[in-house]
């Protein structure tokens, strides 16, 4: 039992033995000024709206700060255990992230008028630094990763780049091809010298966690932003006003779509949910993982983007179904799920998904079919060569839409055969469906619950994600796509690792063979 001792401070009150009750003291300032910033917030709230809503909010502003300060401080130890993992690779890496950021929007006009702006200089300059750093590495032979870019599922999505390249001959904007290519094509050599140099599942999960790192701090960078500009952020133009949430968070600096920022929140959501029901179903994950998982569900419902709403329920799904815990997810979907929408909440999440829009809006999935139309109409124009990658679409689509600031027709599959034709759907298709043929294969091969088979498991997760978005959003085709790349390499990694030969001892062949039978001697 502890020992007590007296406070001196307060007669009436003991704290236990060997504690100082000074250490208390510095507690009393906080709460008080709690207290005054909740009694004049409740004030204030309360002529706004009533005053119960008013005392939820307050009371909710603790609890956020307890998820916040838990989520932090659980992110920090996770930092200190990554940063000792952190090689060469890892800061191109992340310079290669850095370089896909946007920071300002060009409409066509604009980028015909002045291509290389400070910030396209910016990009340029974290290319090039990349690609020196890389070459030089490559003539040194420090790995000589030259072969590796054309082996297997990196092989297959390198042959895409290089048509994608080819394609800036006959391209409306070769410049623009060609450079856009390039990035992508530089993206693949990291990755093929990433998979010369990492000899276990041990630096793919490094890469892995650096990789979710990256576009969590993506994230706090919309939320800071939401904060600094909330009007630009929260309240994005064209938002209509009986829509059920009033707004729809996006990135401001760096420039971050409200479809980009609610994929990014699924994808890390989805990571949290494989953490907090790993494999094996007597383990148990990081509490830690709650409140990230709390922080990236809320990012993506006032994302309002409903296709990373459907990737993120198809994702749950899916883990719930690999991890065999068939019962939660048979409760789910046959018991919950339709308990919540033949009640009152069925009318809200049908109120939210419609996002305010008509009827026209919702039958042309805002709009993406007149523009899929359209491009359909100009690819039967150039069938065989397209209009030059990554440019097609932008300059000889949307342009003439009148949608110049648009970057893309929001389709990867539409998107690559106007740039490349057949000629570069087919590699890339070859690619994807290589990748998820693999990830289940190996996945139901092996059994256990050992880091290869988690990290599979994470990854077909999140492709299947990946995969939903790619069909309205340029998920897989746009540079930097670090989410998909690192997904490639881990199942080329592995693909990679089954045709090693496995080294037999010299002594167990010599047992293995067959030795002569002795001849009796006549002597």
């Amino acid at each position: 039992m502890k020992a007590f001792q007296k406070n001196r401070y307060f007669p009436d009150a003991y704290v236990p033995a060997g504690v100082s009750s000074t250490s208390r003291i510095w507690a009393i300032p906080p709460l008080v000024l709690f207290g005054l910033v909740a009694t004049v917030g409740i004030v204030g709230l309360a002529e706004r709206y009533s005053g119960e809503m008013a005392i939820l909010l307050i009371l909710a502003v603790p609890a956020v700060l307890l998820l916040v300060g838990a989520g932090l401080s659980g992110a920090l130890r996770r930092v200190r255990v990554l940063a000792v993992r952190l090689t060469w690779w890892h800061i191109l890496w992340a310079l290669i992230f850095a370089s896909a950021l946007v920071f300002r929007q060009r409409s066509v006009s604009q980028i015909e008028t002045n291509l290389l702006d400070a910030w396209a200089i910016y990009r340029v300059s974290l290319d090039l630094i990349v690609g020196v750093i890389l070459f030089t590495r490559l003539a040194l032979r420090r790995p000589p990763f030259g072969g590796s870019m054309f082996q297997g599922f990196l092989g297959a999505m390198t042959v895409f780049a290089f048509v994608c390249m080819v394609s800036s001959v006959w391209s409306v904007f070769p410049a623009w091809t060609l450079f856009k290519s390039v990035e992508y094509l530089l993206s693949l050599a990291l990755l093929a010298a990433i998979l010369e140099t990492a000899k276990s599942v041990q630096d793919f999960k490094s890469l892995f966690n650096w990789t979710w790192v990256l576009y969590g701090l993506l994230l706090v960078s919309v939320w800071i932003g939401a904060i600094l500009w909330p009007q630009p952020a929260l309240h994005p133009i064209g938002l209509p006003r009986d829509a059920l949430l009033g707004v729809r968070l996006s990135g401001v600096f760096p420039n971050q779509s409200a479809e980009g920022v609610g994929v990014f929140g699924a994808m890390l959501g989805l990571i949290c949910l494989c953490r907090l029901l790993p494999l094996g179903r007597d383990r148990r994950g990081s509490v830690w993982y709650f409140p990230v998982l709390a922080a990236s569900i809320i990012t993506m419902i006032l994302s309002q983007t409903r296709v990373a709403v459907g990737g993120f329920l198809l994702g749950a799904f899916l883990i719930l179904f690999l991890s065999k815990r068939l019962r939660l997810g048979t409760v789910m979907t046959f018991i919950v799920g339709p308990v919540l929408l033949l009640t009152g909440v069925g009318s809200v999440v049908w109120a939210f998904l419609k996002r305010g829009e008509d009827y026209q809006a919702l039958t042309t999935l805002s709009s993406r079919i007149v523009w899929w139309t359209f491009a359909w109409h100009k690819f039967l124009e150039r069938p065989l060569t397209g209009y030059g990658a990554y440019a097609g679409e932008r300059f000889a689509v949307m342009a003439k839409l009148g949608m110049g600031t648009t970057s893309s027709l929001h389709s990867d599959y539409l998107g690559i055969l106007i740039g490349t034709s057949i000629w570069g759907l087919i590699p890339f298709l070859a690619a994807l469906i290589g990748i998820w043929w693999f990830l289940i294969v190996n996945f139901r091969r092996h059994s256990g619950t050992g880091p290869e088979r988690q990290l599979a498991y994470e990854a077909i997760a999140v492709l299947a994600l990946l995969s939903v978005n790619s069909l309205l959003v340029p998920m897989f085709s746009w540079q930097a796509p670090l989410y998909f790349l690192v997904i490639l390499g881990y199942a080329e990694f592995l693909r990679r690792r089954q045709l090693r030969p496995i080294p037999v001892s010299i002594h167990v062949i010599k047992d293995r063979v067959p030795q002569p039978e002795a001849v009796p001697s006549n002597a």
